[in-house]
């Protein structure tokens, strides 16, 4: 099955703002996450919450996402930056 995959605006304006390098990681990761689900084979990710997850894009930059609970196939990204930043 196909899962759906949206970035928040928070998210988008965060992403656009990176390293030309992260942000053609993080769409490797996004299409990933579109064909494979929640836990993408390849990728370093780690559940930190009730459906919350955290996916490793290199050693210094994190995507965090979540699924959404009245959609099944439906995943919420709602953070794209440094590894600083992404847990506050």
């Amino acid at each position: 099955m196909k899962w759906t995959v949206n970035l928040t605006r928070k998210a988008y304006k965060k992403l656009i703002k990176l390293p030309q390098t992260i942000q053609d990681l993080a769409d490797l990761a996004i299409s990933d996450l579109e064909e494979q689900g929640i836990n993408p084979q390849g990728w370093d990710t780690l559940k930190t919450g009730v459906g919350e997850y955290r996916l490793r894009l290199n050693y210094r930059y994190r995507m965090r996402y979540r699924t959404l609970e009245d959609q099944s196939l439906e995943i919420e990204i709602f953070y794209a930056g440094h590894r600083r930043d992404a847990y506050k």
